[in-house]
């Protein structure tokens, strides 16, 4: 797996990317690139963990539904001129997988009528060899530890080891993305060293 021949191929398709050192240069790019602005925040432990809500909130006002889970509060995120989020996983050959349960990280990212920028956040631990790969960590990793963390009673989450495809009415995986270039705005990749999230 050669992450920075991975960065090359998103960077072919449209996307700027940045690798990082560690959490403190991610923080450090933030409060530099995103200042005095309207942000929007999807639901991931790997902004959780890289503490990308206390980074920006001094600056900016921040609209992220782990702090406000208002009708209200969401609406505010889809409208933001910056929208960030996390990814399920992430290919060497140039593409973004997400699987959403609301589908507002989703949408978040592919369209907003004020966006400005997207940004993707995501440790090294998220990358694999090829889409099927990443289509397989989101659904078999990433989903079964989502639906595990958030103390749902999904087959996933109960044995948290792999996609049941279940109809459960808690069922986290109700849409996926496939993101290969950007759409309405500047798209960004921040890889920070490290395993973030899961």
């Amino acid at each position: 797996m050669n992450i920075d021949n991975a960065l090359k191929n998103f960077e072919r398709n449209g996307f700027k990317t940045f690798r990082f050192d560690s959490a403190e240069k991610l923080q450090e790019y933030l409060r530099k690139e995103i200042i005095g602005t309207t942000v929007g925040m999807g639901g991931s432990v790997s902004l959780t963990e890289l503490k990308v809500y206390e980074t920006l909130k001094e600056n900016n006002t921040v609209y992220w539904h782990a702090i406000d889970r208002s009708a209200e509060n969401f609406e505010n995120a889809a409208l933001a001129k910056v929208y960030i989020l996390g990814v399920n996983a992430i290919s060497e050959t140039g593409e973004i997988v997400n699987i959403d349960g609301r589908g507002n990280r989703i949408s978040g990212a592919i369209y907003g009528p004020r966006r400005e920028k997207v940004i993707y956040i995501c440790g090294t631990n998220k990358f694999e060899e090829n889409l099927e790969k990443a289509i397989w960590r989101a659904k078999n990793i990433a989903a079964p530890l989502n639906a595990k963390r958030l103390g749902l009673s999904t087959p996933c989450a109960i044995h948290a080891d792999k996609c049941y495809d279940c109809n459960s009415p808690q069922r986290i995986c109700r849409s996926m993305s496939i993101t290969t270039h950007p759409t309405s705005a500047e798209s960004i990749i921040a890889v920070v060293n490290g395993k973030w999230g899961f």
